[in-house]
């Protein structure tokens, strides 16, 4: 068998995989991208929305995505509430990808940076000084191993969803998503201009256990005749009932040396998902977070910290738009939707009113990015929304921290900000940081 070594070893070569391989070939890292580059399975055509395209544009990547798509979706259809709605996105929808073509071409693109093994990861064992990886072409060894494998990277993963792909030929409008709404779940559909829909239904795990294939279909087909937008499809074809719903590890380190990116930290329900979106961001931090670590001058400590606040970041706002998503569909009273959990109240801050404040929590440290690299930097926590401020246009954690000494109102501590900085730019900061949980009246702690 043969043996590869490598600074970073990548498992998983979807798009999270390959825009992290990617990111540390182009930096001069000697990386090896392994997967079994098998076809993509489950359905074929995804959506990129417009707001994954400015970091899209900033890493090179975005015209991948233009050229794996017919264009953007036109119009989203929904059977959702007590009548239809049609909201039309005025060319400002989502992209319409072929799966298939993305994950090839973003592939090969990482391919020209990198060194691709063909191969199935069988093992992944790790020390304090690096990671050997077993696999069926042989082991390889590596300083780092960065873990893409989505839902795979995971020996046990709990989920409340279960999607069935589907492919089918019909006569809806081209470039157009569909959304129904059902009594234990719903159906995605997305129509090209061949007259070829790709989609998905959603369910819980219990409704398609134990289909085979012809079972499958029976269901799909029995599906579509109870709708009125979907029941004159024909050359319906299923795929295999996949896990759909949200999960999200505690942590994307499994240890100093194996990190996890893109689902296999965090798998987004499709309901709110911008799963793309978020393997691009995921693989972008996770390849600075490499750079970071193999660089013996940096501290490591500072990358993991990084990481971990952006995961826990991701995982708040997955979760935020989720529940948000269900919680509008829980006036309804059905039953799926019913059970969906509502967004917990924020936990109570106490309040600020105009007398004497300052912070409402020690001046601590954060892992910023700067240079391409990640280091410390003074920072003061906002308790609100579990974030830091380190630095806005000049104006840092430690102009603010001394502002606060002696105690004063917010009023004279924007007075002794703006000694130095631009008053706009204090008032901005002093709103974020207010809004944030940063200040308590003196002599109270949280």
């Amino acid at each position: 068998m043969l043996s590869h070594k490598a600074q970073v070893a990548v498992l998983g070569a979807g798009p999270a995989g390959a825009v992290t391989a990617r990111q540390m070939g182009l930096a001069g890292l000697d990386v090896v991208l392994i997967d079994p580059f098998v076809p993509v399975t489950g359905h074929q055509i995804e959506s990129f929305p417009a707001s994954g395209a400015p970091l899209a544009e900033e890493t090179g990547l975005l015209r991948f995505f233009c050229e794996a798509s017919d264009g953007p979706a036109e119009a989203m259809h929904m059977q959702w509430r007590d009548s239809p709605e049609t909201r039309r996105f005025e060319g400002k929808g989502p992209l319409l990808l072929h799966r298939e073509s993305l994950h090839v071409a973003l592939r090969e693109e990482a391919g020209r940076h990198t060194t691709l093994l063909q191969a199935r990861v069988q093992k992944i064992i790790t020390s304090v000084h690096g990671a050997r990886v077993r696999t069926s072409a042989g082991e390889v060894c590596a300083d780092l191993v960065i873990d893409a494998r989505g839902r795979q990277a995971r020996k046990q993963h709990k989920t409340d969803l279960t999607a069935l792909p589907f492919a089918a030929q019909g006569n809806l409008p081209a470039f157009s998503m569909w959304l129904e709404a059902m009594t234990q779940g719903w159906i995605w559909v997305s129509a090209l201009p061949d007259g070829t829909l790709h989609g998905a239904v959603f369910q819980p795990p219990e409704v398609l256990a134990g289909m085979g294939a012809e079972e499958r279909l029976t269901y799909l087909a029995a599906r579509f005749s109870r709708s009125a937008n979907l029941n004159q499809l024909h050359g319906i074809a299923a795929g295999k009932p996949m896990a759909a719903g949200f999960s999200a590890v505690d942590g994307p380190l499994v240890s100093a040396r194996h990190l996890l990116v893109g689902d296999a930290a965090l798998a987004r329900d499709p309901i709110a998902s911008h799963g793309l979106v978020h393997a691009l961001r995921s693989g972008v931090q996770a390849a600075v977070a490499a750079k970071t670590i193999l660089d013996p001058d940096l501290d490591t400590r500072a990358a993991h910290s990084f990481l971990r606040h952006k995961h826990r970041a991701a995982v708040a706002a997955a979760r935020l738009a989720t529940q948000g998503a269900y919680a509008d569909q829980c006036r309804f009273k059905t039953k799926f939707w019913a059970d969906r959990p509502l967004p917990e109240p924020p936990a109570a801050l106490p309040r600020v009113t105009q007398g004497l404040v300052t912070l409402a929590a020690p001046l601590t440290r954060a892992a910023v990015l700067g240079h391409d690299r990640i280091h410390w930097a003074p920072a003061i926590k906002l308790l609100a929304v579990d974030d830091f401020l380190t630095e806005a246009g000049g104006l840092n954690a430690l102009d603010v921290a001394a502002a606060c000494r002696p105690a004063a109102s917010l009023h004279e501590v924007a007075n002794r900000l703006g000694r130095q900085h631009d008053r706009r730019l204090v008032f901005r900061v002093l709103e974020r940081l207010t809004l944030g949980g940063a200040f308590a009246q003196a002599g109270l702690s949280v």
